[in-house]
């Protein structure tokens, strides 16, 4: 495929990799299946050769049509006659054990329509199969239930091309072991100017360890998760960091195989490319932007990033929507420490039919929790702020 987008090593998988990628959680969030439509086939006129999709990116869109991102996704590219290239698919599963492993490996490959040959189509697919988010527990049960030895010998039997995983920041130990294994091809963590916890800030810079390892990394939450969005609006008269240096910094860095930007728009990911095509950011820069970042960074910690991965496999058993109302206290509290207009978001929290005293505190949302925030006690902090 014809790109401007640059290509970088993808770790040791002999494959080369479009620095821009699409992740493709969002599709469920678009007004319309043909928005999804329009953006997948939009990335792929631009080259990119890795979208980014899981068993859990599913979901009712804005016009209650309900949408499947690996079938979107299959779709897509089965419908494509101009892909003269492999496409990397990274699919994920919350498969711990054998058994749920080759189960959620059967439906993604079904739902995406990859062939025996793994093809989806005319094209050809590299098909990269990750153990979704692990935590402290779940590697706990990947590791002493054989679902390690149940990914090599998918890999072996080429139902799959490589194995990855995907975790998040409050999980750099379990990481590292993961890594050691000798078993990942593929790593996606999360990085950007706000939180470089996994990174250069972090006891060890787990992007660099796991580039140094061979593994090709993907970038995720280059913006700091979905519900950032109405927060950078409010913090722009504080700092002068904006999306585009946001984007810069992750590629600036030369660990990283390719950022999942997170797009949800065509024009969203046109502005990605122009970031992309322009100058990566010295180490002058880089300094200055986070220490700007850094007036700001301390204070999004303990809040929730709408990123709903919560929700995936987990349902409230009092059907609060608490990824909703958390959301609304996270931008509470950045506006009150901004001295901003705070009223709108006590009205917001008034919306909501079940409120956060609805809780019983069971504690069974916090093992699903990436960001191991504690959400039954945020629950009661909020009523507190927005009932008052």
């Amino acid at each position: 495929m014809k790109t401007e987008i640059k290509r970088r090593k993808f770790g040791n998988t002999g494959l080369e990799v479009s620095e821009l990628s699409l992740g493709a959680m969002n599709l469920r969030l678009l007004d319309t299946i043909d928005e999804a439509y329009e953006l997948l086939n939009f990335v792929l006129d631009q080259g990119v050769n890795l979208i980014d999709t899981a068993r859990a990116y599913n979901g009712e869109n804005k016009s209650g049509q309900f949408v499947e991102s690996e079938v979107l996704v299959g779709n897509t590219i089965r419908n494509r006659t101009d892909i003269d290239e492999p496409v990397i698919i990274v699919t994920k599963g919350h498969s711990y054990t054998p058994g749920d492993f080759y189960e959620n490996l059967e439906i993604s490959r079904s739902k995406l329509g990859i062939d025996d040959k793994l093809k989806i189509g005319n094209t050809e697919i590299r098909l990269v199969y990750f153990y979704h988010g692990i935590s402290d527990e779940r590697w706990e049960e990947i590791k002493s239930s054989g679902a390690l030895e149940a990914a090599a010998d998918a890999k072996k039997k080429g139902l799959i091309s490589y194995i990855g995983f995907s975790s998040h920041y409050a999980f750099g130990k379990v990481i590292k072991e993961a890594i050691d294994t000798g078993i990942f091809d593929v790593i996606e963590l999360p990085c950007n100017v706000f939180n470089r916890s996994l990174g250069e800030d972090g006891n060890i810079d787990l992007l660099k360890y796991a580039h140094d390892k061979g593994l090709g990394i993907i970038n995720m939450k280059p913006f700091n998760g979905n519900g950032m969005n109405a927060i950078y609006r409010m913090i722009k008269d504080f700092i002068t960091i904006d999306y585009k240096a946001m984007l810069n910094f992750c590629l600036s860095n030369p660990y990283i195989s390719t950022v999942d930007a997170g797009a949800r728009y065509v024009h969203e990911f046109r502005e990605d490319i122009e970031v992309a095509k322009g100058e990566r950011l010295t180490a002058e820069q880089l300094k200055a932007l986070t220490q700007e970042a850094d007036k700001i960074s301390p204070h999004m910690n303990n809040i929730c990033r709408e990123c709903m991965h919560c929700m995936e496999k987990f349902e409230c058993v009092k059907k609060i929507d608490f990824p909703g109302i958390l959301a609304v206290y996270a931008r509470y509290k950045i506006a009150k420490l901004l001295d901003k207009e705070t009223r709108s978001f006590i009205e917001q929290y008034k919306n909501f039919t079940l409120n956060a005293e609805t809780c019983i505190k069971c504690g069974k949302c916090k093992p699903w929790c990436e960001y191991k925030l504690d959400i039954p006690e945020m629950l009661v902090e909020a009523h507190e702020a927005l009932s008052n």
